[in-house]
């Protein structure tokens, strides 16, 4: 861990035990080139700089449960505009408009936050209103109009065309792509990059001891466990508060050290299902619905090959390899929201050899105005894990 970012110079925000019944979310993720699992959680954070540890995922299935069949207006206080949105909506919606406008949440709220001490929550009100307006008597409901439409990541909207553009300047020709690739012609090179299939078929479990790296650059133990063919666990141990999530091969759970049991929504558990998968890293071809080679895009200083990937729950995802590498170098997802598609972005870095296959040993999730991550400082494979520890904690007592 590193001494200028531990946890001992977390910031008030993340460690206040002041409010209760705060959404809080914890993305824990797998330590595979796919491997994503989304864990929503109540915890308590303080209000006026209520800033969630972690962003959102809800790109998966639409099931409902008893959590998600409640209404903001019955969990929360003062909603005015949101009052028939599923309550389990409301922070992917904030979070849409934070990200949108380019600011955080005390840009709106005080504390508590159902006040309206400030002009901008009003204001936030009227426009939410007007985008509804706009898509509903222009789009036919569509979602074609959202807060960045005019926001752009900045509080002002954007108004005045930019100049510095010479649209007659004849374009020059551009040199002649080589031909691509096909799509088993990427996968195949991505399996072999990774080490093969046959060895990655040796390894039956894995235990990964790493930090996760908050927003704000404060890292904190996270540690995951993963055994063949889909048990997962996943542990964020924060100073005062320890959270848990894992998959047993046939439920999904979550739990607070201090909150008990948690109940995930249906989208949740459904994701948390699919990344469970041990073997996903070679099994891409049989794990989405359709996959289509769209061409070439450039990420740093690096080409990659984008194949779409059909998926047969949610919306289709963007997969980047490293023309140069072979390896899976960025995910790209969109999810909805009542105020339109979120993006959620992962890039996986610093591949290293363990065992004989290539596992990234730094990962990056990004969604408008949030950067996360997990340091990895060691992976072990083939190692004993006890398959009580993927129970949910009612079948472990």
């Amino acid at each position: 861990m590193d001494p200028g970012k531990s946890i001992s110079k977390s910031r008030r925000a993340e460690r206040s035990p002041a409010v209760r019944n705060v959404w809080f979310l914890i993305l824990s993720f797998g330590v595979s080139a796919a491997g994503l699992i989304g864990l929503v959680e109540r915890s308590a954070v303080s209000a006026p700089t209520r800033e969630l540890r972690t962003p959102f995922s809800w790109s998966m299935a639409r099931q409902k449960t008893p959590q998600e069949t409640k209404t903001a207006e019955q969990v929360y206080k003062n909603i005015q505009v949101f009052k028939a949105l599923p309550a389990s909506q409301l922070d992917p919606t904030m979070a849409f408009i934070s990200g949108s406008l380019g600011v955080k949440c005390g840009y709106c709220h005080v504390n508590p936050f159902e006040k309206d001490s400030k002009p901008a929550k009003q204001t936030a009100r009227q426009m939410i209103r007007m985008v509804f307006d706009l898509n509903k008597g222009s789009f036919g409901g569509q979602s074609a109009v959202s807060c960045y439409t005019c926001h752009r990541g900045k509080p002002v909207p954007v108004s005045v065309p930019a100049v510095g553009q010479n649209l007659w300047q004849p374009n020059s020709s551009s040199p002649k792509d080589s031909p691509l690739p096909t799509v088993d012609q990427v996968l195949d090179r991505y399996v072999q990059a990774l080490g093969g299939a046959d060895l990655f078929q040796k390894i039956t479990s894995r235990v990964v001891k790493g930090s996760r790296i908050g927003a704000d650059g404060v890292l904190v133990p996270e540690d995951v466990y993963q055994k063949a063919p889909n048990k997962l666990l996943t542990v964020t141990s924060y100073p005062d508060i320890t959270f848990r999530n894992g998959f047993n091969g046939t439920a999904g759970w979550g739990e607070s050290s201090k909150g008990g049991v948690l109940e995930l929504p249906g989208q949740v558990l459904e994701q948390l299902k699919n990344d469970s998968e041990f073997y996903k890293e070679i099994r891409t071809k049989e794990l989405y619905q359709k996959l289509t080679l769209m061409g070439k895009s450039t990420i740093g200083d690096s080409e990659a090959y984008v194949i779409e990937a059909g998926s047969f729950h949610g919306s289709p995802e963007k997969l980047y390899f490293d023309i140069r590498s072979g390896l899976l170098v960025r995910r790209y997802v969109e999810s909805e929201t009542v105020l339109g598609r979120f993006p959620l972005q992962t890039d996986y870095e610093d591949y290293r050899d363990v065992d004989g296959i290539k596992q990234p040993f730094l990962i990056h999730w990004s969604i408008p105005g949030r950067v996360w991550g997990r340091k990895v400082a060691e992976i072990k494979q083939n190692v004993a894990i006890d398959d009580q520890q993927f129970n949910p904690p009612s079948s472990r007592r």
